[in-house]
């Protein structure tokens, strides 16, 4: 008989995990059997808050629960390699928060043990994906609505929005490459170069160019070390001619400069709200006088394509859809291997920032 629900463990009972346990709430799919932290008061405090039965003392005695089908990892980013794979060798799914892993072959070994354990590994980098128009969009693209998807541009931007400053002020850990594996592009950009390869059909990356800055303008606090970038803009080069730009930062004096726009060779689209814009020939009797004008003159014609407003560009819930993949015996819409190649290109992008030059992806 094909379960009907399936049994959580969490590793790591931070600020994020929170949000994963809200979005358990009242679901009838997953339980949550136990939690696992290094900090055993904050993992006590999480069971009682969720009324979560069993609180472990080691990562061991949480995958020998005997109830348990599934892991979400919690931990910092230099700590998701290794509960992964322990968890997978296990014999359990993983859902592993961002980013996947601090380096491309950390996140080929992650990859690889799903892939000899026969579990589903599936990453929180793919959260943009779960927006209502970011579905509506892929759905418009799947169709052949815009025809070849050739360029996406990406832009978000915090007006003040550092962690472990001015958000989130316990998390200083933010702030520290040997934790974090680096700053705004770990934290906004990583989510915005799933979004852009995925809505660009996934094609092949064949170079990564980019820039990042600290903003030593305006200093942590006392007490608090950053040796992470504030500000990151990065450009992907894939097969096919096609290409995308990624502009974010925690710190940019800017605001209303947010936008979401893809180019295709039918039609664009420009998000929130999500906005389908076409050409239409203008006919030879309606164009007017002019020495510039030629025969072929087209008007754009824009279409309000996903109803409501305030619709965004960020995060849907990847959580419930993980639990309903695995009891479905389908691979999780956010799969590991697309969080390898968005390591990849963060990898690049680090170093083309620091070597001042494109680097190429073989």
């Amino acid at each position: 008989m094909s379960k009907t629900s399936i049994g959580i463990g969490i590793i790591g009972t931070g600020t994020i995990a929170q949000a994963h346990l809200r979005s358990l709430q009242g679901f009838d799919k997953a339980r949550v059997v136990g939690v696992y932290d290094v900090l055993p008061d904050r993992a006590e405090s999480t069971a009682r808050q969720h009324g979560i039965p069993s609180v472990v003392n080691s990562l061991d005695a949480l995958l020998d629960l005997p109830d348990l089908d599934a892991v979400i990892v919690c931990t910092p980013p230099f700590a998701h390699a290794a509960p992964t794979i322990q968890a997978l060798q296990a014999g359990k799914h993983v859902l592993c928060e961002k980013p996947f892993a601090s380096t491309p072959n950390e996140a080929e070994e992650m990859v690889l043990a799903a892939e000899r354990a026969g579990r589903f590994l599936a990453c929180c980098s793919a959260r943009n994906r779960y927006s209502p128009s970011q579905l509506k969009a892929r759905a418009l693209l799947d169709r052949g609505e815009l025809g070849d998807v050739y360029h996406v541009r990406y832009s978000q931007w915090r007006f003040r929005g550092r962690p472990g400053h001015h958000i989130f002020p316990q998390s200083t850990w933010f702030l520290n490459h040997a934790r974090a594996g680096g700053g705004a592009m770990t934290d906004i950009a990583v989510y915005m170069i799933d979004s852009t390869l995925w809505l660009l059909g996934n094609p092949k990356v064949h170079s990564v160019t980019a820039q990042v800055r600290q903003f030593t303008e305006e200093p942590p606090p006392a007490g608090v070390s950053q040796d992470v970038e504030d500000h990151l803009v990065l450009m992907v080069q894939c097969e096919g001619g096609k290409s995308g730009i990624v502009e974010t930062a925690w710190v940019s004096n800017m605001r209303q400069a947010d936008g979401l726009y893809i180019f295709g060779t039918k039609a664009g689209l420009r998000f929130d709200p999500l906005t389908k814009i076409s050409a239409q020939r203008v006919p030879a009797e309606d164009i007017p006088p002019s020495p510039h004008l030629g025969t072929d003159v087209y008007r754009a014609i824009e279409e309000q394509v996903l109803p409501g407003s305030g619709q965004g560009i960020g995060h849907g819930d990847v959580t419930r859809p993980f639990v309903e993949g695995i009891l479905a015996g389908k691979q999780p819409f956010t799969p590991g291997r697309e969080a390898l190649e968005v390591t990849r290109v963060m990898d690049a992008a680090y170093r083309s920032a620091e070597e001042h030059r494109s680097i190429s992806l073989p």
